[in-house]
């Protein structure tokens, strides 16, 4: 009975005709019928990194590991087709191994079922890795060196930027896009003026703002999307930064920027829209709002979102999920299943008598440059103490300014290694009866409720049609400031007549 092998073919990239997922296959089979073996089923991972997936990672190798129908060996055209890694290749060999089956590599000429082979395919396994590791500081090299020329290395254009030919040389450059950045500029002016970016969301379906060509690609696009808007914004693009991460192994973009060999970032005042202490601010106001008003799903629910996020189950302290039932608007705890209804009523009812005659404090968040902001001034000085020492009388002189740099150089040390800081400061926005009255439609009357009340805690109790409020817990920010004021005494009302 004559010997039966599977054929197993990977490529990163699918233009490389000549080590096609094709050609591979056909000389594997090639090399089976020279030998007489009998090949029983082919296993392909067409577009596949092996340098960013492991054997065990990919659909077809594990396909093949699965694969129950009886065989001896794994043919494939070259041992850098099952890894590039050298922990990674005989990760693979022990998996075949433990199945009774031999690794065999046509262009290396190497059958691994006998000890020789084993140790031949170890030394091209490093030579593997070694190549690897080689393109991969190339690509990098040279996606620096044409990053910090100005050039753009390929990839995905930002939303509100194009591609432009290099008017000073090769390649392309980046710019804005006249018909695009102004929706960019405009979403970013709302966050940083306190708007959730769920109504960022709104904003630009209402506009008729351009979907990003990945999303009109979808059949079925419904219009801008809550990722994609946060995404858009958080891109240091934005203030003319470029993102820029060697050495990250992830499929995240990652949160460097390309810097200069002082460490500081490059910045193209050109391409952005804003300044970097500006989209800092955003980021960071971004980072902070973890209130559940800017969360998308609830605000996407078909029921009010007023409520959504603050309400909590008191066994399993879990927010507890806006849905309905029976028909009802209800909270359910996704851990335990509790369930209450027909809150919203008596938390806005309970809110007015709590919060409805005290000052509305409101959360303002400030972001402070810290060193970074005077290090241009700083930057600035140095050239100039530079010139003056070239041009100083004598020696004496010279010294005098030496000293200055010196003294100035310490300073620059010293202001890199402070890290921009948010602060929180509360701001009198009136009352907040004044301001529910106000407040017209769920965005803006939920931003109201947020500053009044941390959570609603549900405990379990009485069911049935009615609202069994003794289940309800309110926690109020400021519980000092809760309830009706009294009513001033007739001395008091005296002396405020007076003055």
């Amino acid at each position: 009975m004559p010997h039966r092998a599977v054929i197993y073919a990977r490529i990163s990239v699918t233009k490389e005709e000549s080590v096609s997922v094709d050609r591979q296959v056909e000389s594997a089979r090639q090399y089976a019928a020279s030998r007489g073996w009998e090949v029983v089923e082919v296993f392909t991972d067409d577009g596949v990194s092996a340098t960013h997936n492991s054997p065990q990672a990919r659909s077809g190798w594990t396909a093949l590991l699965s694969y129950d129908r009886p065989h001896e060996y794994v043919i494939v055209w070259k041992i850098d087709r099952v890894a590039r890694r050298i922990r990674d290749f005989w990760d693979a060999v022990t998996d075949l191994q433990d199945r009774g089956r031999a690794l065999v590599s046509i262009g290396d000429n190497l059958d691994m079922s006998s000890t020789v082979g084993q140790i031949v395919a170890g030394v091209l396994a490093g030579f593997a890795q070694l190549e690897a590791e080689a393109i991969s500081d190339r690509v990098t090299a040279a996606r620096r060196h044409l990053l910090q020329n100005g050039r753009l290395p390929g990839g995905t254009v930002p939303y509100g930027w194009r591609a432009l030919p290099n008017p000073d040389g090769a390649g392309y450059v980046l710019a804005q896009d006249p018909e695009r950045v102004e929706y960019v500029r405009g979403a970013a002016d709302r966050v940083r003026g306190g708007a959730t970016l769920y109504s960022v969301v709104q904003w630009l379906d209402e506009v008729g703002a351009p979907l990003p060509r990945a999303s009109q690609s979808r059949r079925k696009s419904t219009g801008w999307a809550y990722t994609t808007v946060e995404r858009l914004l958080r891109n240091p693009v934005l203030a003319g930064m470029v993102p820029y991460n060697p050495g990250n192994s992830s499929k995240e973009r990652g949160s460097d920027v390309l810097r200069d060999e002082n460490g500081l970032p490059v910045v193209d005042p050109a391409v952005a829209v804003m300044t970097p202490t500006e989209w800092r601010a955003m980021v960071a106001a971004l980072d902070n709002n973890d209130s559940p008003r800017a969360k998308p799903h609830a605000l996407r629910s078909k029921t009010s979102a007023l409520l959504s996020g603050l309400v909590w189950c008191g066994v399993c302290d879990a927010r507890m999920h806006r849905g309905t039932t029976q028909g009802r608007e209800s909270y359910s705890c996704p851990r335990c299943h509790q369930t209450i209804s027909r809150i919203q009523d008596y938390v806005v009812e309970q809110f007015l008598w709590a919060k409805g005659e005290h000052v509305r404090w409101t959360p303002v968040r400030e972001v402070y440059e810290s060193g970074a902001a005077v290090l241009p001034e700083i930057e600035a000085r140095l050239d100039e103490l530079d010139a003056a020492i070239r041009d100083a009388p004598d020696r004496a002189a010279r010294r005098r300014l030496q000293q200055k740099q010196d003294a100035l150089l310490d300073l620059r040390d010293q202001k890199r290694a402070e890290a921009p800081r948010t602060e929180l400061r509360y701001e009198d926005a009136g009352f907040f009866a004044e301001a529910w009255a106000e407040a017209e439609g769920v965005e803006a009357q939920r931003a109201v409720l947020d500053d009044a009340l941390e959570r609603i805690t549900v405990r379990r109790g009485r069911t049935g049609r009615g609202l069994d409020t003794s289940r309800l817990t309110f926690s109020w920010r400021h519980p000092d400031q809760v309830g009706p004021l009294p009513e001033p005494s007739q001395e008091e009302l005296a002396r405020w007549a007076e003055g």
